[in-house]
């Protein structure tokens, strides 16, 4: 339950045009859909602290939370670690791209397409791969 509050938490401060307090994150989180008490907010928010994964600054009497870089690596990591390198990685992926909504497989395709030209051309390899992949969506 900690990680995904931790990650609903972090999902509404990405969502945020600015830093929020531990009440605004409350809100935003129980329009999620999210029943929250005001202190797990303020528990959680101030482990990501903790961790590094948001920073705060003065706010009134309180602070307001941003996420940090560290965040989204951290939470990066950890889809990598769920992916694993076993034998079903191709058909996990398949499964997490056919339940992508349509704004997010234009950020993924945008952020695939940066990638790509930041590296060696591998020639037809992605192609191939693609070809390979279970309900492509090409």
């Amino acid at each position: 339950m900690a990680g995904e509050l931790e990650s609903a938490v972090l999902a509404v401060l990405w969502e945020a045009d600015e830093p929020l307090t531990p009440s605004q994150t409350q809100e935003a989180l129980i329009r999620d859909g999210h029943e929250l008490a005001y202190t797990s907010v303020a528990t959680t928010l101030a482990r990501l602290h903790g961790k590094g994964m948001v920073e705060r600054t003065a706010a009134g009497r309180g602070h307001a939370y941003t996420p940090t870089a560290a965040a989204a690596r951290q939470l990066a990591d950890r889809m990598r670690g769920l992916l694993g390198d076993g034998r079903g990685r191709t058909e996990v992926l398949s499964h997490f791209v056919a339940g992508l909504t349509a704004n997010d497989e234009a950020t993924l395709l945008a952020l695939l397409a940066a990638a790509e030209d930041d590296k060696p051309s591998m020639g037809g390899a992605s192609a191939a791969v693609e070809d390979e992949l279970p309900g492509s969506r090409s």
